[in-house]
């Protein structure tokens, strides 16, 4: 029954990867206890079910206190002093320029390589074996769902390391030497197979998961279709797109692997476009997706202005809410909430608290209450920004009354208020939920000393207090508690990787960059004004048309381009997109060489605290756009180029 010329083509696999050494180790851990021959694996529906749960694994967890795509861009910062015992500084080292191709502070080659031939030997075992009681469906199902595993771990290691070699089957074991050093390809050709992947894909895959029970996280046609949206829209990006500073970079053979056919620079705009419009409309139109809308609270009658920050957090926060379109189901977010929340007690796991905020320049992004930015309001005073205000009355549903804090923090658009915890400012949830008396809930108090701020590094508490002067409240769920002195209680939720407002402002992004006219520019807008409005802004014409230094900015392709990308950089913010973006749009020189800057911590008056200060200095040069490839994959593989800048 089974093809034993296939079956020596996948065991000739595991031997290619073990001589490249990209970990094979747990390949095998889904054949069944007492065997040790790969082909069991297809003997029941059973067991090659578990191995396609086994190709999920490859997927990243993510966590900003940890992770390269939060820490290492300077969205978020952290202490990084020894007395804090970092638990893993690596990508604050790669924003600080520590990394090498022998010191590989993020290593991920041999890791997605290891999911590339995981991915292949179940692809090309249910193209090779019959497995009984498997119905014809849900073996295409099950094809299509690795194919875009398969597409989607291609994508991580393009975006990391550049060119890669593809890997489209697993190679036998008879295979020379020579067909063993496998080239880096053009990154159009590693684009175009991955895009070949999806479309292969797609029709096989279900609208839905079956059951939420045991189907959580696996691979629908709208997150298929939205993967292709983002890999076209990169591929279009200048860092893949005639990228003339990359064109030195060839492989042994002369073969140059960064394209310069100026010809085909908006084609791949456009089929961004079409890719991006196709995803949208599908999963708004077919399957309804939409903007998240907080329904009210059980208990309380709440305010507009709290019910606008419920609606903000729980659109990030809330389980599978009516925006999430893919979520990480191997990420539960749990720690992320002490690392980025407040204390309210001496309880010693309020030494955790509020490890890690935003620098100012994140901070200055979000736009003022007019919904534009803050150097561009006309009404807003920029120079005065770090300038000292005392709060009224009408200003105690986001800053405690009385108190005083910068003028940075005033009048500013209401996500700034849902994601962004700051001194004096008030601090919905955390087991204070009635807002009919404001001046019954919890408020942020960091500076020195204070029960939110850095208590010094002899006192039990040393770690406590962000290092910035803020935190983010987007990973707080309202309904997770710190009690004084007692346990926290966390409502935990599933990271998600893709919510529809990104795919909407990929979307403009694309039709924006494919098409300099107006009608262009109207359609980019209206899935930017659906965003805007469920922030509580105005469309942006009339925000920039009244309020704006620069009233016709979203008239032009430049200006509109500027303003797409700082609605990303405030509607997806830490949420591990802005390390990709300042790469694919080239613009990372221009802010990752500049300092990480935030409030003094160490002083106990607002007049002494209130001082932008030099936290860490970041470095960013033309050889960090990409990953350094392993010295030791160099070695094995000879026919391997290292990329610009890192030999």
């Amino acid at each position: 029954m089974y093809k034993n010329r296939s079956f020596i083509k996948i065991i000739g696999a595991l031997a290619l990867m073990c001589m490249l050494n990209v970990g094979c180790a747990d390949f095998l851990d889904v054949v069944p206890d007492g065997t040790g021959r790969l082909e069991n694996v297809f003997t029941s529906r059973e067991t090659v079910l578990r191995y396609l749960y086994s190709n999920y694994s490859f997927l990243e967890r993510i966590d900003p206190m940890l992770g390269l795509e939060v820490i290492g861009c300077g969205e978020l910062w952290t202490y990084r002093e020894p007395q804090y015992q970092v638990v893993n500084a690596e990508p604050i080292r790669i924003a600080e320029g520590y990394q090498s191709p022998f010191v590989n502070l993020y290593n991920r080659w041999g890791h997605y390589y290891q999911a590339l031939h995981d991915c292949n030997v179940l692809i090309e075992g249910l193209d090779t074996y019959s497995v009984p009681y498997l119905l014809d469906w849900e073996r295409d199902a099950w094809i299509a769902e690795c194919k875009v595993l398969k597409a989607w771990y291609h994508f991580m290691l393009l975006r990391m390391y550049g060119p890669i070699p593809v890997i489209r089957k697993n190679l036998p074991v008879s295979s020379s030497v020579t067909e063993v050093q496998v080239p880096r390809e053009p990154v159009d050709e590693a684009f175009d197979y991955i895009v070949e992947l999806l479309d292969e894909a797609i029709p096989y895959l279900p609208n839905m998961i079956s059951s939420t029970a045991e189907d959580l996280g696996r691979i629908t046609k709208p997150i298929a279709m939205s993967i292709k949206a983002l890999v076209a829209v990169t591929a279009a990006s200048p860092l893949f797109n005639c990228n003339a500073e990359q064109a030195p970079l060839r492989n042994k053979d002369g073969l140059q692997l960064f394209p310069q056919d100026q010809t085909q620079e908006l084609e791949k705009w456009r089929r961004a476009e079409e890719a991006c419009e196709e995803a949208l409309q599908f999963c708004m139109n077919t399957m309804g997706y939409e903007l998240y809308t907080y329904p009210g609270h059980q208990t309380y009658s709440l305010t507009p202005t709290i019910l606008q920050q419920l609606t903000l957090r729980q659109a990030f926060c809330e389980r599978w809410s009516s925006e999430v379109i893919w979520a990480h189901t191997r990420t539960w977010v749990y720690d992320l909430q002490t690392r980025g929340s407040i204390s309210i007690g001496t309880y010693i796991w309020a030494s955790n608290y509020g490890m890690m905020g935003p620098p100012l320049s994140i901070v200055e992004q979000f736009y003022s209450n007019n919904g534009v930015p803050i150097t561009e309001d006309r009404n807003w005073n920029y120079n005065d920004r770090y300038e000292l205000r005392t709060a009224e009355a009408e200003d105690n549903l986001y800053i405690r009354e009385r108190e005083v804090t910068a003028r940075m923090n005033f009048d500013r658009e209401p996500r700034y208020y849902a994601w962004l915890a700051f001194d004096r400012g008030v601090y919905y949830g955390w087991g204070f939920e009635d807002d009919s008396n404001p001046s019954n809930l919890l408020y942020y108090r960091s500076r020195f000393t204070e029960p939110q701020g850095n208590m010094g590094p002899f006192s039990i508490n040393h770690h406590r207090g962000t290092p910035t002067g803020y935190l983010t409240k987007k990973y707080i769920h309202y309904q997770s508690q710190g009690i004084a002195d007692q346990q926290m209680s966390v409502e935990r939720y599933i990271w998600p990787l893709m919510r529809l407002p990104e795919l909407m402002l990929l979307y403009a992004e694309a039709v924006n960059e494919a098409h300099d006219t107006q009608e262009a520019r109207e359609k980019a807008m209206y899935y930017i004004d659906m965003i805007r409005e469920r922030a509580g802004l105005k469309s942006v014409s009339e925000s920039w048309s009244s309020y704006s230094r620069v009233p016709d900015k979203y008239t032009t392709q430049r200006g509109l381009r500027e303003i797409i990308q700082q609605e990303r950089t405030i509607e997806l913010s830490f949420e591990g997109k802005r390390y990709w973006d300042l790469r694919r749009w080239k613009t990372a020189p221009a802010i990752l060489n500049a300092p990480v800057v935030g409030w003094d911590g160490g002083q106990r008056t607002p007049e002494y605290y209130y001082i932008p200060t030099t936290i860490a200095e970041q470095k960013f040069g033309l050889k960090d756009y990409f990953s350094p490839i392993p010295d030791s994959e160099l070695l094995r593989n000879l026919n391997l180029v290292q990329n610009l800048g890192w030999n």
